[in-house]
């Protein structure tokens, strides 16, 4: 536990008892592995429900949202919990691809004293970040789903007992956008892997908006410092594929502070039911890309949902279908800010 605060995130590995290893049962294990003996933070979640991965990607494909073997740019998981999202993630490779899906990681500290350390346009940016309150809720016309409410400023700092401050941030992507981005198109089977491939898009692709109470002046500049943060994660992205991708093996989880650490993974080569979206000649050889993922509350967090922790996967129509973001955005369909 204490490698993963300092770094905010860590690989577990030896996790494979043999070839016939239920993987969904050791998914399901993982968050009280993790914070057995570890004294303080304690887990919230002990129950969290695991997701099949792959899974739910076959729902996302069918509603038009996922294209197979896409890259996802980097985000934060939970967001639909609104101001409950989980602290942690974990992800564990039952088996890569056969080739792409590195992982990447952004470290929201890091850029965060990055722009404290840049020049006087930097640090007014980190200032207004820590300081303006904007509508961090997913609306389901730019998101994927409609999440729940949630508003405030885009990076908070929470005071803990030993008087340390916590980063909670997030950020959620506009599906409609990312998926023109080059970063989006899946490997064929003839490709080399380039998770760096791509320019920064133009586009704004984040899903942070102006307040619905605030004026037009007020909204106006909220957009243009939304957009020039999200450009600065843009270009953190390139630098971070290009300098520290990594891959999983299969056995291995990756755990995730998703409080401070965005995730993101670079394209890969469809298999299983989606290796026909190849141009190989032997597709049967092409593997399904198969992870298991759990969210899961510590006592450092702002403690679990209201209704408890009834989901592990944003498309859970059960939990998510009925949310609303506030009462003048019935389900979360209000028309959105342009940036």
């Amino acid at each position: 536990m204490g490698r993963l605060q300092n770094a905010g995130a860590v690989i577990l590995s030896g996790l494979m008892h043999d070839q016939t290893t239920d993987f969904e049962e050791i998914a399901r294990g993982l968050p009280a592995r993790l914070f057995e003996g570890a004294g303080h933070p304690t887990l919230l979640s002990p129950d969290a429900p695991v997701s099949g991965v792959h899974l739910e990607l076959q729902e996302a494909k069918r509603q038009g949202k996922y294209l197979p073997g896409s890259g996802l740019l980097p985000h934060t998981d939970g967001y639909v919990y609104g101001d409950y999202l989980p602290d942690f993630v974990f992800l564990l490779c039952e088996q890569p691809s056969s080739r792409g899906g590195a992982n990447t990681l952004i470290d929201g500290k890091a850029v965060l004293e990055a722009l404290d350390a840049g020049n006087p346009g930097q640090r007014g940016l980190s200032m207004w970040l820590a300081n303006h309150a904007v509508d961090l809720a997913e609306h389901n016309d730019t998101g994927i789903t409609a999440g729940r409410e949630a508003s405030g400023p885009v990076a908070q700092w929470k005071r803990m007992d030993d008087g340390s401050k916590r980063l909670k941030w997030r950020r959620q992507l506009n599906v409609h956008e990312v998926q023109k981005h080059e970063s989006w198109t899946p490997l064929s089977a003839t490709d080399a892997v380039d998770s760096c491939a791509g320019t920064p898009s133009k586009q704004y692709i984040s899903l942070w908006r102006p307040l619905p109470s605030d004026g037009a002046e007020q909204a106006k500049n909220t957009v243009a410092r939304l957009a020039e943060f999200d450009a600065v994660l843009q270009r953190a992205t390139l630098a971070a594929a290009r300098s520290s991708s990594f891959s999983l093996k299969r056995g291995e989880a990756l755990v995730i502070d998703n409080y401070r650490v965005l995730h993101a993974r670079a394209p890969y080569v469809p298999g299983g039911e989606d290796a026909e979206q190849t141009t190989s000649s032997d597709v049967d050889a092409e593997l399904e890309r198969r992870m298991w993922r759990v969210w899961a509350w510590s006592s450092d967090s702002s403690g679990i949902p209201p209704d408890g922790v009834k989901s592990s996967q944003p498309l859970n129509a059960s939990v998510f279908a009925e949310n609303k973001t506030d009462d003048s955005c019935p389900g979360g369909s209000c028309k959105k800010q342009e940036l």
